[in-house]
């Protein structure tokens, strides 16, 4: 009876110590990550607003490159860069969360400024959302 209780605490302990490491994981840089799709951000956002659904099916998770002018920079509540690529709405455009605003590329754009970001898609809520983005050209 003994050993089944040792074994049940080891396999235990060996549970908890594996979520941990899943929990505090780095996540990927996307640098180093090829882009699933490359395009601009008027098509991007098009493709969502025709059909969401299929825009869904083909984009969500997946790496995408987008081309498109700078509409508006701000730092959000968490210290995160959201830059606002123009997609021919005059309302909305392509949400681009970018984490380590420290970098010295990041601090040269300004709105108006032409730019290649690449992010992973994240679905629509008014603004497309591209997450964990990083400037690439």
């Amino acid at each position: 009876m003994k050993k089944i209780v040792v074994i049940i605490v080891v396999l235990g302990l060996i549970g908890a110590g594996y979520g941990y490491y899943l929990y505090n994981k780095p996540v990927a840089d996307l640098d180093h990550q090829d882009a699933d799709f490359a395009l601009t951000a008027e098509d991007l956002f098009s493709q969502f607003e025709n059909n969401e659904f299929d825009a869904n099916q083909k984009y969500l998770g997946k790496i995408i490159e987008v081309s498109g002018k700078v509409k508006d920079l701000s730092i959000g509540d968490s210290g995160d860069l959201n830059m606002i690529l123009a997609s021919g709405s005059e309302m909305f455009g392509i949400n681009c969360g970018i984490t380590d605003v420290n970098e010295s590329r990041y601090k040269n754009y300004k709105v108006g400024d032409s730019v290649w970001v690449k992010g992973e898609c994240a679905g629509i809520s008014m603004d497309v959302v591209l997450t964990r983005c990083v400037i690439v050209k």
